[in-house]
């Protein structure tokens, strides 16, 4: 797999990123390559001028930072750690996650999220991933295509306004971050573990990115 920048301009990677959402996916990515692995990361994905100048960890857009930079980073791992990069998205999912947790309690309402554990579980995920979806409508201020559908044997979520693949183009789904931060927010919310697996995928053409979130229980 090669993952490289569309020929035509794509809208959606010049939207503006939460500075916070790309302080944490660099957090993660430095925890999981380690600092030494940092400049050759930030390097080939054309992120230079971010070595040493992570952007504020706050929920704003001031610093610049688009769709397109969050995809390019995403980008620059898959291809600098070929095979294991996948696992290694995960684990930056997972851990961005993590912080968004602490961080956005009342942009994505976690105190009825909390309230939720006396509901089944299945009632619970899908509560929590239409959390998700109105906490990003309210957040990015400029606009969100996203929604929740029930497909039977899995929830599906789905966004035409994807991060991790803006202006990308590949031949298989590229949006591996994203899975990690829903197992880990399912599992906050639940205590419970449930596969996930994207179906589609903006940067093999599909108009959006689906994850599809299946409702057989783990553990």
């Amino acid at each position: 797999m090669r993952i490289q920048s569309k020929a035509d301009s794509d809208p959606i990677a010049a939207m503006k990123m939460v500075d916070a959402y790309m302080r944490w996916a660099l957090l993660a990515a430095e925890e999981v390559v380690g600092k030494q692995g940092m400049p050759g990361l930030l390097n080939g994905s054309g992120l230079e001028r971010l070595a040493g100048n992570y952007p504020p960890d706050e929920l704003s857009m001031t610093s610049n930072i688009t769709f397109g930079d969050y995809a390019d980073l995403n980008a620059g791992l898959l291809n600098l750690f070929g095979p294991t990069g996948k696992n290694m998205a995960l684990r930056i999912g997972r851990l961005s996650a993590k912080h968004g947790i602490e961080r956005q309690s009342a942009m994505f309402n976690l105190a009825a999220l909390a309230a939720s554990k006396m509901l089944p579980t299945l009632a619970q995920v899908k509560m929590g991933l239409e959390a998700m979806q109105s906490g990003y409508r309210r957040i990015l201020k400029q606009g969100w295509d996203g929604r929740v559908e029930d497909r039977g044997a899995t929830l599906a979520y789905i966004t035409g306004y994807c991060p991790m693949c803006a202006g990308k183009q590949s031949d298989r789904p590229i949006c591996w971050i994203f899975c990690g931060t829903l197992q880990e927010a399912i599992l906050w919310q639940t205590g419970k573990y449930l596969d996930i697996e994207q179906t589609a995928c903006r940067a093999i053409g599909a108009p959006e990115c689906v994850w599809e979130v299946s409702k057989t229980l783990r553990g």
